[in-house]
């Protein structure tokens, strides 16, 4: 089939993960013309969110499901508190205010929702069928909107009219080269995170051995061909998304293999020594966090230790994903030993944890203060001491999802340009843009941002596409 047929297009998207689908929805419903186009194929469609669990966080009031409330202002404040006030707050507010109703809207497209991880830091839906379900849901209401599809079709080259104005894209097909007009166009494909090259570059020299957690697609080429035009890169270009993974994992799209429950044990290097605090917050606020200290202060491998006090639990079996079965032995020094951790190093430091844990109540739907007291690092909750074998052990380290860095956008996903103008004619949503996360990130909002900015754009490119 020819990558386009004669008719014209109102808006393309660019990429076929939430936020290119969402673009797409949105311009559809505004009654546009719209195209999406997708670097995969149909197999491997949907970007990062395929590999997601895809949960999103949104204020909400205490519930049925016995969550507790979740103010709008206590997820603004936990948005600019992780990125040490550095993310954009015209940005953030725009996900603040726009979050609630985006949940509606996925779910009036027929998305079904299950309840997320338990004890988080905010209230979390999980799409069923987490990233795949998502992808599939609205990749099926794009068909039944009329939006136009093409699958192995990679965007190589914004075109722009006399004015500068961004009138198309140049695309690369199995029947080759196209020019295809539209009125607008939304870069929303996703981050450099796949790309060795750009990872070195902006990362430094470790980026080149980081597990790939998402799509083996997303290698900047939004980003390349809008910089090419003139627009503004923005945000932490030199900082990351990352996890607490099984080091056993895929070296490529791994996919959700990640340990969500690190705060119920401690977390040591090859030595077998601490060097954070797990129950520094909540785990949603530290996952990312604590998975670039272990690439960077672990030499890329540390281990999670528990014991049966915490792995008999029911809400620990749901909250990871190993991808072999854990190491399990009746002491210690055992497990140090089928681990390649240092023996003694490992359980001197067991020892000095079991001593400095405090009495107190064990609540993991709480930053319970139950703690340590004089050793370093402490751990300021959830402390309980390592005593009941057999002992659990996995190997971990910190993979790469999705990169900060992105394009310079308003409050209305149009890109400016480095006098900080306008590109007229393009929009960007999701990974694309920056200024959203920096250092850290909050469990639970890179869908829903893909999701909000994604409907904005979609409709903004609609809107002027359409003379508005």
């Amino acid at each position: 089939m020819p990558l386009v047929d004669g008719r014209a297009f109102d808006v393309i998207a660019v990429g076929g993960g939430i936020a290119g689908l969402s673009t797409a929805l949105s311009a559809a419903e505004a009654g546009a013309r719209a195209l999406l186009i997708e670097k995969a194929s149909s197999a491997e469609r949907g970007g990062n969110t395929r590999f997601a669990d895809a949960q999103i966080r949104f204020p909400h009031e205490a519930d049925a499901y016995g969550d507790r409330t979740y103010t709008p202002g206590e997820f603004r404040d936990d948005l600019m508190r992780l990125s040490r006030g550095r993310a954009n707050p015209e940005l953030i507010d725009v996900m603040v205010r726009d979050a609630p109703d985006a949940v509606e809207w996925l779910t009036g497209h027929g998305v079904g929702w299950d309840v997320g991880f338990p004890h988080t830091a905010g209230y979390r839906r999980r799409p069923a069928g987490g990233g795949q379900g998502l992808v599939d849901t609205l990749f099926a209401r794009c068909e039944a909107l009329g939006v136009e599809i093409r699958y192995d079709t990679s965007a190589r080259e914004l075109l722009l009219d006399a004015s500068g104005r961004v009138r198309g894209v140049r695309a690369q097909s199995g029947d080759g080269l196209a020019e295809i007009d539209a009125g607008g166009v939304v870069l929303a494909c996703g981050g450099f995170q796949a790309n060795v090259q750009m990872r070195v570059a902006h990362l430094g020299r470790f980026a080149d051995g980081l597990i790939l957690r998402g799509s083996r697609h997303n290698t900047g080429d939004g980003l390349r061909m809008a910089l090419d035009i003139g627009a503004q890169p923005a945000g932490q270009w030199g900082d990351y998304h990352s996890a607490v993974i099984d080091a056993r994992s895929p070296k490529t799209e791994c996919g959700v293999t990640a340990l969500y429950n690190f705060q119920m044990g401690i977390i040591v290097d090859a030595r077998g020594r601490r060097f954070l605090d797990e129950g520094e917050d909540w785990r949603d606020n530290t996952y990312v966090k604590f998975g670039k200290a272990i690439v960077e202060e672990a030499d890329g491998l540390a281990f999670c230790v528990f014991d049966q006090q915490t792995y008999q639990r029911e809400e620990f079996q749901r909250a990871w994903y190993p991808v072999e079965p854990p190491v399990i032995a009746e002491t210690i020094e055992a497990l140090a030993s089928d681990l390649g951790i240092d023996a003694a190093g490992l359980a001197q430091t067991v020892e000095a944890y079991n001593a400095a844990v405090q009495p107190g109540e064990y609540d993991l739907d709480r930053l319970d203060g139950k703690r340590t007291e004089g050793i370093t690092p402490p751990k300021s909750n959830w402390a309980l001491a390592i005593v009941e074998p057999p002992f659990v052990g996995v190997p971990v380290t910190g993979g790469i999802t999705f990169t900060f860095g992105g394009l310079k956008v308003d409050a209305s996903a149009r890109v400016l340009d480095t006098s900080g103008r306008v590109i007229e004619g393009l929009h960007a949503a999701g990974e694309t843009i920056g200024e959203v996360f920096y250092y850290n990130y909050p469990g639970a909002t890179s869908v829903l941002r893909g999701c909000v900015f994604g409907r904005i754009a979609g409709a903004h490119a609609a809107a002027q596409a359409k003379g508005g």
